[in-house]
């Protein structure tokens, strides 16, 4: 039995552009500053980092933008919903939903972490009905660091399983070095997978347990999973 935590963003599915308006639309009202998630380096970072890196460029101090955290959170998550496209076929990644399906009938514990708030995630994952796939989920707007997620997965699938997991019956999957480098502080095997951000002579670069162009192969990446 392993521990598979899938990232969501750019890794299960394609968004960038429907959070990229909606954060230059709250930004703008909230903030009163122009600036998108394209404007960063957003990949494996939650959220309000990005948000707070954006802030800063724009001058905004640090006591001002953790004061207004909470009404940019509320006003994102109400945004979102009605930008999202309303067939998943055009945001679900080639492979993400077969590979979900086939770990379903495993008994493999599979697990989400993002960088997104709770009602983002939930937000997307039920407009593409990911959401029965996971049996735990973990956001980054609730935790200091990436690490922090990981660990609470360790944690509740000990819990629920009655055994630890660990090494590599851990495994990680995500876009950016970030992730990567989350999985090597837990010994876990790493799949990099080259659609986000970063290209994949970066993600190699990481070092990576496995690099994938995508998961459209999902037989092959079940088979990197479960070796």
């Amino acid at each position: 039995m392993k521990l598979v935590i899938f990232d969501l963003d750019q890794t299960l599915v394609e968004l960038t552009d429907v959070h990229d308006r909606v954060t230059r639309r709250e930004l703008k009202k909230v903030l009163g500053i122009d600036g998108g998630m394209s404007d960063v380096d957003y990949a494996g970072r939650t959220m309000t980092d990005s948000w707070h890196e954006l802030a800063r460029r724009k001058g905004i101090s640090d006591e001002t933008y953790w004061a207004k955290v909470p009404e940019l959170l509320r006003s994102f998550e109400a945004d979102l919903p009605g930008a999202i496209p309303p067939d998943p076929a055009q945001y679900v990644l080639p492979g993400a939903r077969e590979l979900l399906e086939e770990l379903s009938r495993t008994d493999n514990l599979v697990v989400l972490y993002t960088g997104d708030s709770p009602g983002v995630a939930r937000a997307i994952l039920g407009a593409a009905g990911l959401d029965r796939y996971f049996v735990f989920s973990f956001f980054g707007t609730e935790v200091a660091e990436r690490a922090d997620m990981v660990r609470a997965a360790l944690k509740k699938a000990e819990e629920r399983t009655g055994r630890p997991f660990q090494g590599k019956d851990v495994v990680i999957i995500g876009d950016s070095v970030r992730d990567v480098a989350c999985g090597q502080v837990f010994g876990a095997r790493t799949i990099a997978v080259a659609t986000g951000f970063y290209s994949k002579k970066d993600l190699l670069a990481a070092g990576p347990d496995h690099l994938v162009d995508s998961l459209r192969d999902y037989r092959a990446v079940l088979k990197l999973i479960l070796s």
